[in-house]
């Protein structure tokens, strides 16, 4: 279903049409009115009595105050389905985006969706949207207007008819050209912003090694596609804009030419004439706005095929498979995988106890960051089996932290609950087991201190410390920790650390170059990759005492 996002709104959309309908009726209807004042002021004139004059006069009064109430609620109407319509638009679209795999967000430029729910949902709106709208409201306008010039006088109906179109046939040269520069907007449109974010990510570096320059270059380079295919647009639009108004200025004076010699035969009175003028332009003006609006309507068809890819009905809906709590062990046979053509994982067979603590140490490149993705379930696309409680199929839930973790611009509390319901106690003690509770006590709002833009107010420690607490609250059993201490001192690398490995019944499996004694004796196990194979695994004790290669990486690590 196509429209979707229209049927979702059908109520409030049936009322707008209705009450459009009404509008634009009692808008032409004014001609009426004005026809039968005129008249009646003629007559006034005439005969000296206006008692005539005052009658219409008073139906003129009520008329206006009954049209701008009606006005008033077609525009509320019109705001109100404009809202429903973009909030279902964006929460398909997101919602979509939300359910789509790990794996696709990372091979996916992020300001391609940025630019889809900002720019073109805006430019959608405004050019599908209002424009069908406005489309309609012309042809009745048109319609209408037409049937009143027939009953005042069918010669002037016809030659408006006929004139008319030519207006409306002038778009019909701009229609494809303005799609493809429409699709050049997009396609800009998402690179300045990929650009953007790129500059304002890289900001440490940008500053680090002075290249301020260098990226001005980069950006104005990109601004200047952007600007440069929006001015093409825009030039076109004026070609357009420029020789529909030419047409149709000119067949509303011809028209009024001829009313003004009909009105000299005396086949129309004075009072027809200023009717036929404003039914005139009830004829021209919208079938002028009906050229321009057509264009634009066909100029947002990219977006209107782009949005399409999100229609519900057309979304192949994929099961996700239940998310499960570890009760005794993580079995991996003969497990391997591949980024395209480079092979990644060779045929690691391993078991990782329920409440047990693992570290995985090896050179850069052997493996380690992918096994790690492969057990939180980024990928699907190996061979092998990975078996929960000794069952397949089923995925262990997970909570997997990095070096460099995300935090929401919000409060702490936010960033731990991540927006669901949890009693203060379970927040409190979630802290507490992070080695969270000091920080937020020294903080003069606590827990609901807003964290800033991906937790710029926190150090990587205190950022690492929300993120253990927010997985603790949502009682994952599995903690996967890549890298997550290599960039802090080893003071506040042995207290995360510390606050880890002493949760009670979770499996926690780390990630360390990091090789100093203190650190290595607290974990169960230690494995050891290289070139995507686990080729030593044992406690520490039993790894150093052997002429391993953990004893040789150990070796270079301490010098």
């Amino acid at each position: 279903m196509k429209f979707y996002f229209l049927c979702e709104n059908k109520l409030h959309l049936s009322l707008l049409l209705i009450l459009q309908t009404i509008r634009t009726a009692g808008t032409v209807g004014v001609a009426i009115l004005i026809n039968h004042l005129i008249n009646a002021v003629s007559t006034a004139i005439t005969n000296k009595d206006v008692s005539s004059l005052i009658h219409w006069g008073i139906i003129c009064v009520f008329y206006a105050f009954t049209l701008g109430g009606i006005i008033l609620l077609t525009e509320k109407t019109k705001t109100a389905t404009m809202k429903g319509i973009m909030m279902t638009l964006r929460r398909h679209i997101l919602h979509e985006i939300l359910n789509k795999s790990i794996s696709h967000h990372q091979g996916k430029n992020s300001a391609q969706y940025m630019t889809l729910l900002s720019q073109n949902l805006g430019t959608f709106e405004e050019q599908y949207l209002k424009n069908s709208l406005s489309i309609y409201d012309s042809f009745l306008s048109i319609l209408m207007a037409v049937l009143l010039l027939l009953w005042i006088n069918p010669m002037i109906a016809a030659i408006s008819i006929s004139a008319m179109s030519i207006p409306s046939f002038i778009p019909k040269f701009f229609g494809k050209k303005l799609g493809v520069l429409q699709s050049h907007i997009m396609e800009n449109g998402a690179g300045y912003n990929g650009k953007v974010k790129d500059i304002l990510n890289g900001m440490e570096v940008i500053k680090s090694y002075h290249c301020e320059t260098q990226i001005e270059n980069l950006h104005c380079d990109s601004a200047k596609r952007l600007e440069k295919s929006k001015a093409q647009m825009g030039n076109t639009m004026a070609w357009l804009y420029g020789l529909t108004t030419f047409s149709s200025i000119s067949v509303q004076f011809l028209i009024m030419s001829l009313a003004g010699i009909f009105a000299v035969k005396g086949l129309i009175t004075i009072g027809s004439i200023i009717a036929i003028t404003q039914l005139t332009g009830q004829v021209i003006s919208p079938a002028f706005q009906l050229s321009e609006k057509i264009s634009q309507l066909k100029g947002s068809k990219p977006i209107w095929e782009q949005i399409k890819k999100y229609d519900p009905k057309d979304i192949v809906q994929k099961s996700l498979p239940e998310l499960l709590n570890m009760k005794e062990s993580l079995v991996l046979q003969d497990l391997t995988f591949s980024y395209g053509d480079t092979p990644v994982i060779h045929h690691v067979n391993l078991q990782f106890d329920q409440g047990k603590k693992y570290v995985i140490v090896g050179e850069s490149g052997s493996g380690k960051s992918t096994l790690l993705k492969l057990l939180a379930g980024y990928y699907n696309n190996y061979s092998g089996r990975i078996l929960l409680d000794g069952k397949q199929d089923k995925q262990c839930d997970i909570a997997l932290i990095h070096q460099n973790l995300f935090l929401f611009d919000d409060t702490i509390r936010n960033n731990i609950t991540l927006y669901e319901d949890y009693s203060e106690e379970a927040i409190r003690e979630a802290c507490k087991m992070a080695s969270l509770d000091k920080i937020i006590e020294s903080l003069p709002e606590g827990i609901d201190t807003k964290v800033l833009e991906n937790g710029a107010r926190f150090s990587g420690g205190e950022k690492q410390r929300i993120a253990v607490a927010r997985a603790i609250l949502h009682k994952k059993n599995v903690l996967l920790l890549d890298e997550a201490t290599s960039a802090m001192d080893n003071g506040t690398t042995k207290l995360i650390e510390d606050s880890i490995l002493s949760l009670e019944n979770v499996t926690c499996i780390a990630i360390t170059h990091k090789l100093t004694p203190s650190s290595l004796q607290k974990y169960d196990e230690i494995l050891v990759m290289e070139h995507g194979k686990i080729v030593e695994q044992g406690s520490y004790e039993a790894l150093l005492s052997l002429s391993s290669k953990f004893a040789k990486l150990y070796s270079v690590a301490m010098g």
